[in-house]
């Protein structure tokens, strides 16, 4: 990354606060000024009865499919509210959606898992593509709101998935004030955007009266999906990463 690039360049994250650290340090270091503003908070699911029904059914399924490192730590919060660990999940075979997810999953004892190229949804139907899952069960524990791109593909190809809500995204209420505060001072350069979520978050609940300013500031984004519905959103898109990380969303800027 060119230094020259990122001096004093403040940059929008627009993370949950949690998993934020990372990024923001890689920005600093490169130079830049990260100014945090989490348009994503993760809250459980408002029922968590499907996600108990899974877990006292899981010798039913033969494949676990893992499409975030919040889907994976959230997962296992349940499992291991109900005493269980990754011993229980072992004769499931696991597919995570990219380096990230893969790595959440490592951290809970997965050794094995089946990593889409492309880590996004369409990657996985990719590695399913000569895969035979008729009369197959399949676990898919996400966030409540996420495409169907993914369980409608695979239930077309004879398989049974079950879609499994284990957490939720919200926009921080304490968030509000603080865009205001940031377009009133014109004190953003860049917005990177790394959820589909995390962008149309910023726009709905940006005050109108600072929506055209947001909707001028250069927007990078951590992939094809999240892109689109920046763009949809109104957000001026001017990057989007070829690898679907931060790392990749750094290397593209």
């Amino acid at each position: 990354m060119s230094n020259n690039f990122w001096q004093g360049l403040r940059v929008l994250v627009t993370r949950p606060k949690a998993q934020a650290t990372e990024f923001m340090t890689q920005l600093e270091n490169a130079g830049a000024c990260p100014v945090l503003l989490p348009t994503i908070k993760i809250v459980p699911p408002p029922d968590t009865k499907p996600i108990d029904k899974a877990i006292q059914n899981l010798n039913d399924y033969q494949w676990l499919i893992l499409s975030s490192s919040n889907g994976v730590n959230r997962f296992f919060d349940y499992l291991e509210e109900k005493g269980l660990k990754h011993a229980n999940l072992t004769h499931l075979k696991t597919i995570c959606v990219g380096p990230k997810t893969a790595l959440a999953a490592k951290n809970k004892g997965f050794k094995d898992c089946l990593v889409a190229k492309e880590y996004a949804a369409e990657g996985i139907i990719e590695l399913f593509s000569a895969t035979d899952i008729k009369e197959q069960k399949i676990l898919l524990p996400r966030a409540l709101k996420a495409r169907e791109t993914l369980p409608e593909n695979l239930r077309a190809k004879g398989a049974t998935v079950d879609v499994i809500p284990v957490y939720e995204t919200i926009f921080p209420p304490e968030s509000i004030s603080r865009i205001k505060h940031l377009l009133d001072n014109e004190l953003i350069d860049i917005i990177t955007i790394t959820s589909a979520s995390a962008a149309a978050n910023l726009v709905q609940y940006c005050p109108p009266a600072n929506l055209e300013l947001l909707r001028t500031i250069p927007t990078a984004c951590i992939g094809p999906i999240s892109a689109e519905t920046a763009k949809k959103n109104g957000l001026n898109v001017k990057v989007t990463a070829k690898e679907y990380t931060c790392d990749g969303l750094l290397e593209a800027l």
